[in-house]
């Protein structure tokens, strides 16, 4: 913990905010209001910290993003063993129907890009739905080439979106999203991961008894097993020994 800003957290110097979903929600609207760039928001979960570790590119986007949110029990369980516990699981997946609400409350909208064809258009149709508004500026899915991100630039810009989500998994989506900020007008961009499966209905999400307990992460084990178990079962394992590392060097450090 940074002991000049308690509300920040570090890992790997990452500077991940220790605050609750509304607060996260509040300092992403106020983003909204700052024109003069593209502001990168993105969350960080134990694969993102895994990823972080062994690409520097993506480490420090992460570093220098204009806010990282605490996703998942991998960062808490992280938090608690670095004795700085984290107060909320502030993930993409969670805060989605709460921000397509509070768009229609302020008037602002969203473009969603990524995910497979139909998967952000069916996301889009969740997204309206649940505000009662036309809040969704537009949409495009995640399969297009080096030759058509002009076009797909000039598509978000031209629809005048507030937020961009991309969803395109870790770290492309992050990694795009630095590459073309300077070309965006959008004021915030977020890295979403599979948002879009889950309110597309792609995916079942899993029951809140294993998201309350904090095992969501065998639920995703358990829907997609060829592509998740090196994830899960082999990144879990290489996150906590990561964790331990940096325990034992802080504990080594105050000892000196």
């Amino acid at each position: 913990m940074d002991k000049t800003n308690p509300g920040i957290f570090f890992l790997l110097g990452i500077p991940i905010l220790n605050i609750t979903m509304a607060e996260a929600l509040d300092l992403l609207f106020s983003s909204l209001t700052d024109q003069k760039e593209t502001k990168e928001i993105h969350f960080v979960n134990a694969h993102c910290i895994n990823v972080a570790a062994k690409q520097n590119d993506y480490l420090a986007i992460l570093k220098n993003a204009e806010a990282i949110f605490p996703d998942g029990t991998g960062i808490r369980k992280a938090g608690e063993a670095l004795k700085n516990p984290i107060i909320d699981n502030v993930n993409g997946t969670d805060m989605f129907p709460l921000l397509c609400e509070r768009c229609a409350q302020e008037g602002k909208t969203i473009y969603l890009l990524g995910a497979g064809p139909s998967i952000a258009e069916k996301a889009a149709h969740w997204a309206n739905a649940h505000a009662k508004k036309d809040i969704i500026a537009g949409f495009h899915d995640g399969f297009f080439s080096k030759d058509e991100e002009k076009g797909i630039v000039e598509a978000i810009n031209a629809s005048k979106a507030d937020i961009l989500l991309l969803a395109m998994g870790v770290p492309r989506q992050e990694l795009w999203i630095h590459a073309q900020k300077n070309l965006l007008t959008v004021p915030v961009a977020m890295g979403v991961g599979g948002l879009f499966d889950f309110y597309s209905g792609s995916i079942s999400r899993a029951p809140s008894w294993m998201r309350k307990t904090g095992i969501e992460w065998v639920w995703r084990l358990l829907m997609e097993p060829k592509r998740m178990w090196k994830r899960y079962i082999i990144g879990n394992a290489e996150f906590l020994l990561r964790i331990n590392k940096i325990k034992r060097n802080r504990k080594k450090a105050n000892n000196q």
